[in-house]
């Protein structure tokens, strides 16, 4: 079984931190590596080290943990607790500057994916956006979009799964738009606001290009299963 980068949630509420978490879970699937610490042992807003602590050694990973919080006090609290642990534990974990919610549920998707820790880390800070312009000469493949929640939450992050099992760099836009996002970035995806109705443009090159503009467009068509 693959060792994948683990999340750590951080929050003075113990319903926002288990709520973002059962949300990633849910996104991103039962077996995603997550755990969180929310509000003081006494049930009350605020952080306790502590509990950061527990939090942090049942979900340690050798591949490295990525934490996330949601104020100032929290990433203190954090810094603490991580220096609790063994030095070679604390350099595998990274906190991000990243908003809670849109942050986690990213490190989920790149976390169930393989992404290693500093990709994760990347990523998530948004820095690992960009993507190599495609040729204004390669075939655009639209289909329309007929699932009635469109291209949000769980089926963005099954298109972006999907596209990264293959070897091409892949674009998408709506029809009516005029600048292309990277069909592998959940961030850009979601972005797009694809609902039902909208028609999706897909182009991409590279080794698998033909097989990922079939691909992908049919997993639109057969609203976000893959047949």
């Amino acid at each position: 079984m693959v060792d994948h980068v683990a999340i750590m949630i951080v929050s003075h509420s113990h319903k926002i931190a288990s709520g973002t978490s059962e949300m990633v879970r849910q996104m991103c699937g039962e077996k995603t590596p997550i755990s969180f610490a929310g509000g003081t042992s006494d049930g009350e807003l605020g952080t306790d080290v502590g509990i950061i602590l527990k939090g942090l050694k049942e979900i340690w990973s050798d591949s490295g943990v990525v934490l996330l919080y949601d104020l100032g006090s929290a990433e203190m609290s954090s810094e603490a607790a991580i220096e609790m642990l063994p030095q070679n534990q604390q350099e595998k974990i990274k906190i991000l500057d990243a908003p809670l919610v849109e942050g986690a549920i990213i490190a989920g998707v790149e976390s169930i994916q393989g992404s290693k820790l500093e990709e994760v880390k990347n990523v998530v800070e948004k820095k690992l956006l960009k993507t190599d312009e495609i040729s204004s000469s390669t075939e655009v493949q639209s289909i329309k979009i007929s699932h009635q929640i469109g291209l949000h939450a769980r089926p963005a992050v099954k298109f972006t799964k999907l596209a990264k099992t293959l070897e091409a760099n892949i674009q998408v836009k709506l029809q009516e738009q005029t600048v292309w996002v990277d069909a592998k970035s959940i961030v850009k995806v979601m972005g797009l606001k694809a609902s039902q109705g909208k028609v999706l443009n897909l182009k991409a090159d590279g080794k698998d290009a033909n097989e990922a503009v079939k691909m992908l467009t049919n997993f639109v068509r057969n609203d976000f299963v893959e047949k």
